[in-house]
């Protein structure tokens, strides 16, 4: 297993990246050094200048950068559906680790896989180093199961800005991208994406919403008070951390910290287009066929 690296820069330049196509004129304080590093790359045809050459620069760093934390922690047993792994289930021509790695690489270049022993070291058998899907992955292995928030909490100190998180058993197709997009246009600790159909049954992860604020965050309500549902698919910001506490304790994001950020007014939800299944049988399988056919 790899173990890590730095990660992601500040949110103002990821911001600038995703809106790359607009051009703004900025005033920047840049080392002597780097500025003559900069213009040796003024070359008069692919580089003219040298606001181009630090533009190239920071489009390189950003790619070398972005981080998504892929969440396969817990009992590696109760991650088992027809024999095999979640993220190794055939979802129609591969695999779903390498459907949602293909999904979200235009965005996310590094990936770190936190999970049991057996479940990440299938996955690195299956992935290795993601190079043959056009990404970095590292593998962080969890020896305990205390809940999706101290999985993620492992990933911790990698993760000095913005990251996108997801489960590994969760298939989905719509758009990454707008929902960093719209996290990077808002002030939140995290932004949730919210399935808003009507055919999904399970009472769990139900939100309340106001706009794009999330105002009540139920995981197994007794009565849902709407037909949204958390994906547990989402950006957040490294200050989430601070409600996730240190040492041995059970911590979950969906009755720990999630319901807690939707009191004080710091959760947002960002309900997408498109389809998602969360996997827990065969028959999910044969409906992420359907729908990839379909779509």
């Amino acid at each position: 297993m790899s173990y890590l690296y730095p990660t992601l820069c500040d949110r103002d330049i990821y911001l600038a990246f995703i809106h790359r196509s607009m051009k703004n004129k900025v005033s920047l304080t840049i080392d002597k050094e780097l500025l003559r590093e900069a213009k040796s790359m003024v070359d008069g045809l692919q580089i003219r200048n040298t606001s181009q050459a630090i533009e190239w620069l920071l489009r390189r760093s950003l790619k070398d950068r972005r981080t998504a934390v892929i969440l396969a922690g817990g009992n590696h047993k109760r991650l088992v559906t027809a024999g095999q792994y979640r993220p190794l289930l055939d979802v129609g021509g591969q695999t779903l680790i390498e459907d949602n790695i293909d999904r979200i690489r235009r965005w996310f270049t590094n990936v770190l896989v936190v999970g049991q022993n057996p479940v990440v070291s299938a996955i690195f058998q299956k992935l290795g180093d993601g190079s043959s899907h056009g990404v970095k992955i590292s593998y962080i292995e969890e020896t305990a199961a205390l809940g999706t928030a101290k999985t993620l909490q492992l990933a911790q100190s990698y993760l000095s800005s913005t990251f996108l998180f997801m489960p590994c058993d969760h298939w989905f197709d719509f758009d990454i991208g707008e929902l960093a997009k719209f996290h990077a246009q808002h002030d939140s600790a995290a932004t949730l994406a919210v399935f808003q159909k009507t055919n999904f049954n399970w009472p769990v992860a139900v939100v309340e919403m106001d706009g794009s604020r999330i105002t009540n965050y139920e995981e197994h309500p007794r009565r849902p008070s709407s037909h949204l549902r958390s994906m547990l698919i989402g950006c957040a910001e490294p200050g989430l951390f601070g409600l996730v506490p240190n040492g041995r304790v059970n911590w979950n994001l969906q009755e720990r910290v999630f319901p807690k950020l939707a009191h004080e007014g710091r959760l947002l939800g960002y309900p997408v287009s498109g389809n998602w299944v969360n996997i827990s049988s065969p028959r999910d399988l044969k409906l992420i066929k359907k729908l990839r056919r379909e779509g």
